[in-house]
């Protein structure tokens, strides 16, 4: 469904479409009701509500729902006793005016509800259970954050697939005299429910070659873990979840993976207005080996404008405060957000950057993110010159 100022709402019986309605999508009232039958069989119905191309099923026999002014639904009607039953009542009001209607046969229909979701996705999803893969909807006119990948984790239980790649500069007066670090890298969000997901949010391939030390390359460790959405209100636009991430330490020394391993809670936060959109995260870094790891605190915040429907100019900020001293490396900088090799001399410094960049929906279920990140303060300070961070999301 791809009119802004439309809504349409389906009646089906086994998959098969017996009822839709299109009308402007103002602030309405949408009330259904079964009257009660004779017999005493119970109605197998369920009601879902599509938010700008996103869907959000539930049960209900009587349900009432306030619709939004801004807000684009579909509301589909699923496996009632019998194909157009004549006690099945549609009823929408706006202001005065009213409509009501019964369920009519599906030939004298042809249109159908496209949203954002691949039919095998709503398939899989009406055998397991609502919100499997298809995730929470109401979200769908946020986008994903580009820099800081491994740790910027937005609130939305999606399903997806993200590509990463990042070219990170180290400055030559840095204490490892210059170099460049290259990561591919994949990233898995998998919806379990409306409100769950599971996350593999690190993994994937290093190139490592600074003037202190020999060029090498290597895996990554790898992350996984869980989100939950702790607060979720659609309408406001705000959305609150939690989590955590257990990293393993399986990686190449040779790119300086394999250190301690991690625990990685985090929370996540998102609020739109209008065309504005915001997000921001809070991690905690907490190495099970101190010696080799260093603890620390991770933020990030995401502000991106709406300037088209498939084109958004966006910025983001990031920091990292260091809470411990390692024993590894007798330094006073750590590896940043790519990893943690337990410095000497990290406790109680603090590191900024900003970026700018773009996401670009390429397709609907395909889209873009470029951005270029910089540090707040001297680059030797620390072991960033300058960063880019391209991505390639695709959602299921």
């Amino acid at each position: 469904m791809r009119a802004l100022d439309k809504w349409t709402m389906k009646h089906e019986l086994s998959g098969q479409p017996s009822l839709v309605v299109r009308a402007a999508a103002h602030h309405m009232d949408f009330v259904w009701a079964r009257r009660p039958r004779a017999e005493s069989t119970t109605p197998n119905c369920s009601l879902r509500l599509y938010r700008e191309e996103s869907i959000m099923p539930f049960t209900s026999k009587n349900t009432l729902l306030r619709i939004a002014p801004t807000t684009m639904v579909a509301l589909l009607f699923c496996a009632t006793t019998n194909a157009g039953d004549p006690r099945d009542d549609v009823s929408l009001a706006d202001g005065s005016a009213s409509l009501s209607l019964a369920a009519i046969p599906t030939a004298a229909t042809s249109s159908t509800v496209a949203d954002r979701h691949p039919q095998w996705v709503l398939d899989v999803e009406s055998k397991v259970r609502p919100g499997f893969l298809t995730g929470l909807p109401g979200y769908e006119d946020f986008v994903m954050p580009v820099g800081t990948f491994i740790y910027f984790e937005d609130p939305f239980i999606t399903t997806d697939l993200r590509l990463e790649y990042v070219y990170h500069d180290i400055p030559d007066g840095s204490v490892v005299d210059g170099g460049q670090v290259q990561v591919v890298a994949a990233q898995i969000r998998v919806a379990l429910t409306e409100r769950l997901a599971f996350l593999a949010t690190k993994d994937g391939y290093s190139w490592f070659d600074t003037g202190a030390t020999p060029a090498g390359d290597g895996w990554n460790d790898v992350a996984v873990g869980l989100k939950y959405a702790l607060y979720s209100n659609p309408e406001a636009q705000m959305l609150l979840s939690g989590g955590a991430r257990w990293e393993w330490s399986n990686g190449s020394s040779d790119v300086l993976q394999g250190g301690a391993q991690e625990i990685n809670p985090f929370l996540s936060f998102a609020k739109g207005w209008n065309k504005w959109h915001f997000l921001a995260a809070l991690n905690g870094r907490f190495p099970t080996n101190r010696h080799t790891g260093n603890y620390s605190i991770v933020w990030n915040m995401h502000l991106d404008y709406k300037l088209t429907e498939t084109f958004r100019p966006l910025i983001e900020v990031s920091g990292i405060h260091w809470l411990s001293n390692g024993t590894a490396f007798p330094l006073s900088v750590d590896y940043l957000d790519v990893g943690s090799i337990g410095a000497a001399g990290a406790s109680g410094r603090d590191f900024f950057t900003f970026g700018t960049g773009f996401r670009w929906q390429v397709k609907e279920n395909i889209n873009v993110g470029l951005i270029w990140e910089f540090p707040l303060e001297s680059a030797d300070e620390h072991l960033m010159q300058n960063r880019i961070t391209f991505n390639t999301v695709f959602s299921f």
